[in-house]
C-alpha cells in the first residue's frame, strides 16, 4: 500500500510538472534539484567534520568516477528511450492523419451514395480527433468509444455498397488495407496515452540519484559555500535531465505535447476540396 501510494505521488507530481509551462518546468527542476542536493550537504556537514572527509578525498574521488559514470549512463539511456517514443508517437499521429487523408480521397472513385457517406465518417472522425479525443488525451482520459463508432460504420459502409465493375472492387480492397493500417495506429496512439515508465526504472533513476549525491557529501573541501556551489550545479543537471524524462514521458500533457498539427491540416484540406465531405 505505501509503495502504491508512493507511485501516485510521484504520478501526480509528474503531471502537475508536464502541465506548467516549459520555462516554469525547467526553473522548477532546477531548484528542486539543487535546492534538495544543498540541503542534503548541510545535513551531512556537521555529522562528518571535513577533517575526517578530506583524508579520504582520492579514494571517494576514485568510486565516485564509477557510481558517476554508471548512473550517467542509466540517465542518457533513459532519457535517450523516452525520446524516440516521444518521436515515434509523433509519427503516428502524422500515420494516422495521412491514412485519414489517403481514405478520403480513394472515396472518389466510388459509387454514390456510399462515397459521400464514406467522405462524412471520415470528416467527423478528423473532427472528433481534434475537438473531443486530443483533449480527453491531455486530461489523462482515453474517449475512444465515438471514434470507433465512426470507423465502424465506414468499415459497413464500405463492405456493402455494389461493386459494378472489378476496378472498383480492387480500389475497395486497396482501401480495406488501408482501413487496417489506420486502426493499428490509433490503437497505438491510445496506447501510448496511458503507457508508462516501469515503476522499478524510476526507483532506479531517484535512487541512483540520492546515491550520488550521498557520494559528492564524502569530499572534503576546503570552504563549504564552494562545496555547496559544486553539489547544487550537479543537482540542477540532475533535476534538468529528470525534467526531460518527466516531459517526454507524457506525450499528450501540457505545451510539450505531441503536436496535432497533422489533423489540423487534415480537416482543413478536406475543406478545400472539390468533392464535398456532407
Amino acid at each position: 500500500m505505501k509503495e502504491l501510494g508512493l507511485s501516485r505521488v510521484l504520478e501526480g507530481a509528474a503531471h502537475w510538472l508536464s502541465d506548467l509551462p516549459t520555462t516554469l518546468a525547467v526553473i522548477v527542476s532546477l531548484l528542486v534539484g539543487s535546492g534538495l542536493s544543498a540541503l542534503g550537504l548541510l545535513v551531512i556537514h556537521p555529522l562528518l567534520p571535513h577533517s575526517v572527509r578530506s583524508v579520504h578525498n582520492d579514494v571517494s574521488g576514485f568510486i565516485f568516477a564509477g557510481v558517476g559514470g554508471t548512473y550517467a549512463i542509466l540517465l542518457a539511456f533513459v532519457a535517450v528511450a523516452v525520446w524516440q517514443n516521444f518521436a515515434q508517437i509523433d509519427s503516428q499521429v502524422q500515420s494516422e492523419a495521412n491514412l485519414v487523408g489517403d481514405l478520403y480521397r480513394d472515396t472518389v472513385g466510388f459509387p454514390e451514395p456510399s462515397a459521400s457517406r464514406l467522405r462524412h465518417y471520415l470528416f467527423v472522425y478528423a473532427e472528433i480527433v481534434v475537438q473531443d479525443e486530443w483533449p480527453a488525451l491531455a486530461a489523462g482520459r482515453a474517449d475512444e468509444a465515438p471514434g470507433w463508432q465512426l470507423m465502424d460504420k465506414f468499415h459497413t459502409e464500405l463492405l456493402q455498397f455494389q461493386a459494378n465493375d472489378g476496378s472498383v472492387g480492387v480500389m475497395r480492397a486497396d482501401a480495406i488495407k488501408t482501413l487496417n493500417q489506420l486502426y493499428d495506429v490509433r490503437r497505438g496512439r491510445f496506447h501510448a496515452a496511458i503507457s508508462e515508465l516501469p515503476p522499478i526504472l524510476w526507483w532506479n533513476l531517484i535512487g541512483g540519484a540520492v546515491i550520488l549525491m550521498i557520494f559528492t557529501y564524502l569530499f572534503g573541501a576546503p570552504r563549504l559555500w564552494m562545496h555547496l556551489a559544486m553539489v547544487s550545479l550537479l543537482g540542477a543537471l540532475i533535476g534538468l535531465v529528470m525534467a526531460l524524462v518527466v516531459l517526454l514521458n507524457n506525450p499528450f500533457r501540457g505545451p510539450n505535447h505531441v503536436s496535432i498539427a497533422p489533423f489540423h491540416r487534415l480537416v482543413k484540406s478536406v475543406e478545400e476540396m472539390a468533392y464535398p465531405h456532407d
